[in-house]
Formats: structure tokens, sequence, C-alpha cells
């Protein structure tokens, strides 16, 4: 008795809700690109005119000279920017990005992490072209000999 069930009522459910869908989100779409095109045209230009979350976080770890926490650094660039909602956990994530990126270095002390700025930011991205020359004239003479 189940098995009837079921293909009775999503072979009829599926037919039904797919031609609601279609419809509606056709109504959707004709009614939202001339409201949309107005309001986005304002938002485009305050988010143009506001530096990234990124560019905030890397400006205000050049800024200092210790160890910030992710919260410390939450709550200054909250209060420099009250109009931004700046929360922990994404400035958080956006500092584990920077490190990634080698743009920030981050340290433990026992459960705590802090996160500076590098000392020299063109090192991390020589660091790599480096190690290749190194590698290369170690390779040519092998060949050769």
């Amino acid at each position: 008795m189940p098995a009837p069930r079921k293909k009775t009522a999503s072979g009829a459910g599926n037919a039904t809700r797919g031609k609601k869908a279609t419809a509606a989100s056709g109504r959707a779409k004709a009614g939202k690109p001339a409201a949309g095109t107005a309001g986005k045209a304002p938002a485009t230009a305050v988010k143009q005119a506001q530096p990234t979350l990124i560019d905030l976080v890397r400006g205000h770890l050049g800024e200092q000279r210790e160890p910030r926490s992710a919260a410390e650094i939450a709550t200054a660039l909250g209060q420099a920017h009250p109009e931004r909602r700046i929360k922990a956990t994404v400035v958080r994530t956006t500092l584990e990005n920077l490190v990634a990126k080698g743009y920030a270095q981050r340290s433990k002390q026992g459960t705590s992490v802090f996160y500076t700025a590098p000392d020299t930011p063109d090192q991390t991205s020589k660091e790599p072209s480096s190690k290749q020359s190194a590698d290369q004239p170690e390779a040519q003479p092998d060949h050769g000999a």
C-alpha cells in the first residue's frame, strides 16, 4: 500500500508543484527587475565608497605594534566604523584568510589566538620564488655533470 501512495502522491504533487513554482518565479522575475534596478544603484555606490573588511583589518593590523585577538580587532573596527555591523566571527574568518594568504601572522598563547601584520609582506611573496631559483641552479649542474 505505501508504494502506490508514493507514486500517486509524488507524481501528481511534482507536476502541480512544478507548474506553481514556474508560474511563481515568472511573476517574481517580471516584477523584480524594475524595482531591483532602482534599489541597487544607491547601495552599490555606498559599497564602493566604503573600504572592504579585508582592507580595514589589514590597516588596523598595520597600525598595531603588538598582537591583537580577533575580538579586540572587531571591537576596535566597530568603534571606528559604527555604521557597519562588524561581528567578531566575520573578523576571525577574515583574519584566518589573511593568514593563509600571508598578509597576517597568527600566534597562540595558551588557548588564545593573536594576530599581527607580517614583518615584511614582500618576503612572503619572494620566499617561494627564491626557493625555486635555488632549486633550479642545483638541477642544472646535475644535468651537465
